[in-house]
């Protein structure tokens, strides 16, 4: 419970303080405007950074218990925050952006006592000291700019970085570490609260003020992780769990030393210019960023407990590989999208697109419908506190349905619907008593309307539901981190099938209410539900 508080009052400070700060940063000069080098075409605030600062640092002063490293990253993140919104008002020069790093880098190594003090061959070795110093400032001098440098589109840094958070999170949680596993939820509540704000087209940047803070707090907590006395992973990890921007950092600059230039002068030679370039659109470049990100965290978790050499051979060896395969297509003017296909295309595929939509729709209506009649019929006795949650559940659709029928949905509908979504997933992992046929049968209509999305969400020329990289990279969370396999983080064994079916029914009901925003049926099918499961636990209790 500590935990997820911690994560939620940081997803809660920073989705509260960013509306406000972005309404003041034009009249205080934190605003990013449009360049030869940026990919946006309008003036954009940078307020994200400190939005994400207090979301943070709050939190952690309260709920977790201070420490000598906790206090070493509190102070580095403040030194970051002021030359990172320095930086975002007045342009610095990298001379003395790189004077803040290092004053920051040093006081986490001094005050903190944070270290690379070990590393892995066949058993668990010291390291020297000034080896041990000379590796932890030049490792989190070098992520801090690395996330820094990848932040060049809309969700892509924080996305990266919320995949870093979560697998550290997990690393602690083996580890029994409970301060670093607040911390890291933390990070990551301040992240999701940020995210929402920053997918494309993106409200809010994070700026060098939120970047440089997430490049730091994921080396020092990266750190920790693999440090700690009972520490679950080999010491070469975190050079897995914060692979994509190292990776990248390390072409661009190749590539500038190459063509005779500084490593500091600025350019479009980022991965994610180069997708871009390839032809990918702005989603589909971060969705492949994303998934590169995620590949890196699974080959971590595989190899949490090899030796260092091997976990820096497969960095080498997964950096060749996507490095080559850009070489490749650049050299091939290979392209993601084939030219526009010339008008009066095959007839059946204009049928397709005049009629899927609608018959998608009802399709995944038809099928929610069933899929709660055999979760509601399989349920047994159920419990008074989920027959009145159903009862005041029902309350905004009667109101609503009353006062004016075609107005749109509204946010206390969309609440009820969404809690409803999960009140049906707890009633089917609750029902003890399935038969296989009964499963497979709830897993079939989950399936049928899972693909009716899919279908509606490509071929309707109204797309009034846009499914953004933050959609992504929760499905990425939801579905990859519960099924790990060999149980090592004591996961409870029907929290994967759950995370599973709320994933794909959260985003059915989006669907749904998305609808031209006045449509009847979402309203009919969620109805219908509460009014069967409150009728099914008053029966059961009369009788």
């Amino acid at each position: 419970m500590q935990f997820f508080c911690a994560f939620l009052v940081a997803l809660s400070i920073t989705a509260a303080l960013i509306p406000l700060l972005a309404r003041y940063a034009p009249a205080v000069g934190l605003t990013d405007r449009p360049g030869p080098r940026k990919v946006h075409t309008e003036p954009v605030p940078r307020v994200g950074g400190i939005a994400m600062a207090f979301g943070i640092l709050a939190p952690a002063c309260l709920l977790v218990s201070p420490t000598r490293a906790v206090w070493g990253l509190l102070g580095g993140t403040l030194i970051l925050l002021v030359i990172g919104v320095w930086d975002d008002r007045r342009e610095l020069g990298w001379r003395t952006k790189l004077v803040g790093q290092v004053a920051a880098v040093a006081l986490c190594i001094v005050l903190g006592g944070v270290r690379i003090r070990t590393y892995v061959l066949e058993e668990t070795l010291p390291l020297p000291e000034w080896l041990s110093l000379a590796l932890t400032f030049f490792f989190l001098l070098g992520v801090t700019n690395a996330v820094n440098l990848s932040d060049g589109l809309d969700g892509l840094a924080g996305g990266m970085a919320l995949l870093c958070f979560c697998a550290i999170a997990l690393l602690a949680v083996a580890g029994g570490n409970h301060t670093l596993t607040a911390l890291a939820l933390i990070e990551a509540g301040a992240l999701l609260g940020f995210l929402r704000f920053n997918t494309h087209p993106a409200r809010v940047f994070m700026g060098d003020g939120g970047s440089q803070v997430l490049g730091f707090t994921i080396g020092v907590l990266a750190i920790l992780a693999t440090q700690s006395a009972n520490a679950v992973g080999s010491a070469a990890l975190p050079l897995l769990l914060v692979g994509m921007p190292i990776i990248d950092t390390a072409a661009v600059i190749l590539h500038r030393a190459r063509a005779g230039r500084s490593p500091f002068t600025s350019d479009r030679n980022h991965l994610h210019h180069r997708l871009l370039a390839l032809g990918f659109t702005h989603g589909e470049a971060v969705a492949l960023l994303y998934l590169s990100q995620l590949t890196l965290f699974l080959l971590a978790y595989f190899l949490r407990f090899a030796s260092d050499l091997t976990i820096v051979a497969a960095f080498c060896g997964y950096a060749f590989t996507v490095l080559g395969a850009m070489h490749w297509a650049d050299r091939s003017h290979w392209r993601a999208h084939a030219a526009p296909r010339a008008r009066g295309g095959p007839h059946w595929l204009d049928v397709l697109r005049r009629y899927a939509p609608r018959a998608s729709l009802w399709v995944m209506g038809a099928c929610l419908l069933a899929y709660a009649a055999s979760v509601i019929a399989v349920s047994g006795g159920i419990r008074p506190d989920v027959v009145i949650l159903a009862l005041l559940l029902l309350v905004p659709l009667v109101v609503a349905g009353f006062s004016a029928r075609a107005r749109p949905v509204g946010w206390l509908e969309r609440a009820a619907a969404y809690v409803s979504v999960v009140l049906l997933v707890y009633l089917d992992e609750a029902a003890g008593h399935r038969t296989p046929l009964l499963a497979g049968s709830s897993w079939t209509l989950l399936g049928i309307t899972g693909v009716a999305a899919l279908v509606r969400l490509a071929l309707s020329p109204a797309r009034r539901f846009q499914l953004t990289s933050l959609d992504l990279l929760v499905v990425f969370i939801a579905l990859v981190v519960p099924n790990l396999p060999e149980g090592a983080f004591r996961l409870p064994a029907d929290l994967p099938a759950g995370i599973a079916k709320c994933v794909i029914l959260l985003y059915v009901v989006e669907m749904l209410l998305s609808v031209e925003g006045r449509h009847r049926l979402p309203r009919a099918c969620l109805f219908l539900v509460l009014v069967a499961v409150a009728a099914r636990g008053l029966l059961a209790h009369v009788a």
